[in-house]
């Protein structure tokens, strides 16, 4: 195993963390939030945009952790039915295209920071920044991911034996 894997490895593996922490602290506080308003009538103001804000953040880091896993859905009928020349150029679109929409919404979101500027949460008194944050980390952690599946050629995983045309395994009989 080279350095570059255990990097990846490990970069997955603090990802996986995050993601498990934010599902805990998303948890708690809607938890407390009910627990606020129906046993104490007495809502706390800054528990759902807290919540939804953990929560965006969730969808990215996740996002960048599936493509770090190479679990994303995909359409296979197309795919297992072709020549492997066809999937590689397949494989190949479908990188470019993911590579250009990773890069384009990291451009995105980093003119976003600069535009949120001196903007507070409307509940709490964070800087805007902390919840596009997120968004950054996320998609800079997809790209990286990718790239290091496409550079290994490991962009789209090989069907898995007997998927291909003719093949009766695991279809109903």
């Amino acid at each position: 195993m080279t350095w570059l894997d255990r990097f990846f490895n490990g970069l997955r593996g603090a990802n996986r963390a995050v993601l498990i922490a934010l599902y805990a602290v998303i948890i708690a506080v809607c938890f407390v939030a009910v627990v606020c308003r129906y046993l104490l009538n007495d809502s706390l103001t800054w528990a759902e945009e807290f919540a939804r804000y953990l929560f965006i953040a969730m969808v990215f880091l996740g996002g960048a952790y599936v493509i770090a896993e190479d679990g994303h859905l995909r359409m296979d009928v197309l795919y297992t039915s072709v020549p492997p020349v066809v999937r590689r150029a397949i494989d190949a679109i479908t990188v470019a295209c993911a590579l250009f929409f990773l890069g384009s919404a990291l451009a995105a979101i980093w003119a976003g920071l600069g535009i949120a500027g001196s903007q507070r949460w409307s509940s709490l008194p964070l800087p805007m920044q902390l919840a596009y944050l997120p968004m950054l980390i996320g998609i800079g952690l997809g790209l990286l991911y990718l790239l290091q599946l496409a550079i290994r050629g490991k962009a789209v995983a090989d069907p898995p034996a007997g998927d291909g045309p003719g093949s009766s395994e695991g279809h109903a009989r």
